[in-house]
């Protein structure tokens, strides 16, 4: 019995130290050893930042005032998003809609504004439900 232990530890013994070369193999890259930088594969070494930590939070610095643009009075183009035409619950028509609310969108080509109101009209159907237009996904302001 003696004699298999010391066999097996052996082995043991053979196969750890198989284990660490192998190891140190995988472990080597372009940085550590004479590889050639292509050889490194995808595994590359993330980019230093130069920038010290601590020299400036990021974001707005405090006390910057931030600013807006307003709404202009006349904007180049309208676009109207009317309700639907008839009412969800009872399948009635609706009749006139009025705008309830506008949001206005500012690009910038040809280095002159343009600027283009979007009106959510409302209508009210005869059974009291009120419906609206819905404003694009990308118009938030």
């Amino acid at each position: 019995m003696g004699t298999l232990v010391l066999e097996l530890w052996a082995m043991v013994q053979t196969l750890t130290a198989q284990i660490n070369e192998l190891q140190a193999r995988l472990n080597l890259n372009s940085r550590n050893s004479s590889k050639p930088p292509s050889s490194d594969g995808l595994n590359k070494p993330q980019p230093k930042s130069l920038r010290k930590a601590g020299q400036r939070p990021v974001g707005g610095q405090k006390g910057h005032k931030g600013h807006t643009l307003c709404q202009v009075a006349e904007p180049n183009v309208v676009v109207t998003h009317a309700p639907p035409e008839h009412c969800d619950v009872c399948h009635g028509s609706l009749g006139q809609a009025s705008v309830v609310e506008s949001r206005q969108v500012h690009d910038l080509p040809d280095l002159r504004y343009q600027v283009t109101e979007h009106r959510v009209l409302q209508a009210i159907c005869n059974c009291g439900k009120t419906h609206r237009g819905a404003f694009p996904a990308d118009v938030t302001a």
